[in-house]
């Protein structure tokens, strides 16, 4: 598929490699989701780009690092309660 927008041509032809040519320059070479997201940014209007792509900007997960720091000393609490050594009872 070969994608105009503005002066930017997006082949993505080859299911490896994407290319971002701006006007006849390249600009990119590499994965698909990396071209779509520098055309995005690098464009005036990224209506008509974000439209287009839609379906692959939204199955992208964005990384979920929500780790609280209460979770943590818990954690951190547990497993030096684990590590210590019980005394040996004299009999």
């Amino acid at each position: 598929m070969i994608f105009k927008h503005e002066n930017f041509l997006l082949d993505l032809e080859s299911a490896h490699r994407a290319k971002l040519y701006r006007g006849d320059q390249l600009v990119f070479l590499g994965d698909g989701y990396k071209a779509i997201t520098i055309l995005i940014r690098n464009s005036k209007n990224s209506a008509p780009v974000e439209e287009k792509f839609r379906n692959q900007l939204e199955t992208r997960q964005k990384p979920k690092f929500t780790v609280q720091k209460d979770d943590i000393e818990s954690l951190k609490l547990q497993a030096l309660k684990d590590l210590k050594p019980e005394k040996n009872k004299r009999r």
